[in-house]
């Protein structure tokens, strides 16, 4: 036998459960029920009343008893069937047979416990009746009503087996959609690190000859980078600051192929530091912005990351001096792996929640600004910081 790691066997435990339903079941029953008993004694008190002779209260409530206690009794197993054989399902044809069965006992239960307590009851305070007798008259006067309550109760049992699969539907639809945006995700990731490292390695190979200490320093880096990647590989979400050691890593291999020329400037408040985000989302916009600034237009260039929290959530800017804006930011989307990915990334993530956005400087260059709901995880500081300016 199963056990849990306190010594209570499973069983044990299901047993408990399963007592406790029909104990919940039996009490609304009982109170469903005892309604149903004092309408009945009332009825006819008032119409024995309206006649001139009055029984003691104790007489009425005690026929109406003996006319539904059974039917009280057994409402949690006739319940319990409902569920097990529903009516309201596509095999409701099925469950016919054995309703009718039990629907014969039911009937059959309750005239038999009315007759023995009305027996007893009559030998001490009325004249003796006989139980067939009053079993007989149960069944001419009372059978309807309790044969309409039988199905009345298979009949909400029956919804509420629907509402239970409704829900499971759901459930498993949830988890279904949960397990593709999974999949999804890390689709997109696998293509945004392939596309990455191709980038970076055609950089150490136009350094390889014109500078080779450079490309040995850009090789150095791709390593550094190459360990973060596979630190992270598992995880969802990482801290702003690693997200920026990242970066700096990035934007140092960059820097050896434009050099001097390419300036880097990040600013973030101290808070922003320990905000998740998802694993290389801000580096194809650096990407983005240094293949249009520098990359295509002659002069320096300086990039500009400034992090903070805004609006219950964080967002970071990416400014850049060189870059141009030349059309609308949906259209934006549709060039390269780089951005579409991102974006792709945050709705999966995120949801409306979350937003990407370029648009141009008066004075020359553009910006990205991305936002992302709030989220913190307690871990450990980081061992490495890269070099930021911490904002007051």
């Amino acid at each position: 036998m199963l056990t849990l790691s306190n010594g209570i066997s499973l069983s044990r435990l299901a047993t408990n459960s399963s007592d406790s339903v029909y104990l919940r079941r039996l009490i609304i029953s009982v109170a469903c029920w005892g309604a149903v008993m004092l309408s009945e004694a009332s009825v006819v008190l008032l119409s024995d009343a309206s006649e001139g002779h009055i029984l003691p209260i104790t007489h009425y409530l005690a026929w109406a008893t003996f006319n539904c206690y059974v039917l009280a009794l057994l409402t949690p197993a006739i319940y319990g069937l409902g569920l097990r054989y529903p009516v309201t399902g596509v095999h409701w044809a099925q469950s016919l047979i054995p309703h009718a069965t039990a629907c014969f006992a039911w009937l059959c239960a309750q005239a038999a416990g009315r007759g023995i307590a009305g027996w007893l009851y009559t030998r001490h305070h009325e004249l003796s009746a006989s139980g067939l007798v009053l079993a007989g008259e149960w069944m001419e006067r009372y059978s309807k009503l309790a044969f309409i309550a039988y199905w009345l109760i298979v009949f909400l049992a029956g919804l509420a087996h629907l509402r239970d699969e409704v829900r499971q539907r759901a459930l498993r639809q949830a988890q279904l959609e949960t397990r593709l945006a999974s999949a999804e995700l890390e689709k997109l990731r696998m293509q945004i690190q392939p596309h990455f490292l191709f980038n970076t390695l055609q950089a150490a190979i136009t350094l390889v000859q014109e500078d080779p200490p450079a490309a040995e320093d850009v090789l150095l880096r791709l390593s550094g980078l190459l360990r973060i990647s596979l630190d992270q590989m598992d995880e969802t979400d990482i801290p702003l600051a690693r997200e920026l050691e990242f970066l700096d890593l990035y934007i140092g291999i960059q820097k050896r192929r434009f050099g001097e020329r390419l300036g880097l400037e990040i600013q973030a408040d101290p808070a922003a530091l320990g905000m998740r985000v998802p694993p290389l989302i801000l580096q194809p916009l650096v990407e983005n912005a240094i293949r249009h600034g520098i990359g295509k237009h002659k002069g320096d260039d300086r990039i500009s990351i400034l992090a903070r929290e805004q609006d219950g959530g964080l967002q970071v800017e990416i400014w850049n001096s060189n870059s141009v804006v030349d059309d609308v930011t949906d259209r934006l989307f549709s060039r390269g792996v780089g951005l579409r990915n991102t974006k792709a990334r945050l709705e999966h993530v995120y949801g409306p929640a979350a937003s990407l956005l370029f648009r141009p400087l008066a004075g020359g260059g553009a910006v990205a600004v991305i936002f992302v709901p709030a989220r913190w995880k307690p871990n450990p500081a980081p061992h490495w910081a890269p070099d930021v300016t911490v904002g007051t």
